[in-house]
């Protein structure tokens, strides 16, 4: 896999995230202390309610990272920049498949246009873009479930790293792995935030 050339790359192979403020992490990601998810609604008294969402979309990103010592500034900061990471990425490796040759031509020239600042040109081209493409928005969520699938994966190896000399750890981890693969990221989450 190292033998692949650069352009080849995935982004969400080279994205570092920035550590939050924190005890240090066992690898690049941010630091894991358990918590309760704050995201999570409270449920209703009524005997039908459903139990939480275990889908990746409706997780909390910090949750599945085990952030929970971040401050909102740190933590809006972190979120602008995975959206800026996958709006990158969008424009440098998938738009060219979803564009003509000349409506690609366009969008260069809306990205050359210096005249603009740097908000009022991102505007410009996403209203140029969602012309072109309907299902924009849908792709764009996709990609960030992607990373953000990505990120807690290397989470996972960053612990099973830390805690390679520690096996009842890392059935922890095994299990916390099998959750994921079965899109139970709610129970997978609690598991790993229950190891430091």
């Amino acid at each position: 896999m190292s033998d692949a050339p650069a352009q080849n790359v995935s982004y969400v192979d080279t994205y570092q995230p920035p550590t939050l403020s924190g005890a240090p992490a066992p690898s690049a990601m941010p630091p894991m202390p358990a918590s309760p998810s704050a995201t999570t609604a409270p449920s209703t008294s009524t005997p039908s309610a459903q139990p939480p969402s275990e889908s990746l979309e409706d997780q909390n990103i910090f949750e599945l990272l085990g952030v929970t010592q971040a401050t909102d500034q740190e933590k809006e900061a972190f979120l602008d920049e995975l959206q800026q990471v996958i709006w990158e990425d969008f424009l440098e490796n998938d738009v060219e498949l979803l564009l003509t040759a000349e409506e690609v031509a366009q969008l260069r020239q809306l990205m050359g246009n210096t005249s603009q600042d740097e908000l009022a040109q991102q505007e410009a081209i996403v209203v140029f873009l969602e012309k072109l493409i309907p299902d924009l928005e849908e792709i764009m969520l996709e990609k960030a479930l992607e990373l953000k699938s990505d990120m807690v994966k290397e989470r996972v190896a960053g612990m099973r790293e830390y805690f390679a000399t520690q096996p009842e750890k890392l059935t922890q981890i095994s299990q916390a792995e099998n959750m994921m693969q079965e899109d139970k990221w709610q129970s997978a989450a609690q598991n790993l935030n229950a190891l430091s």
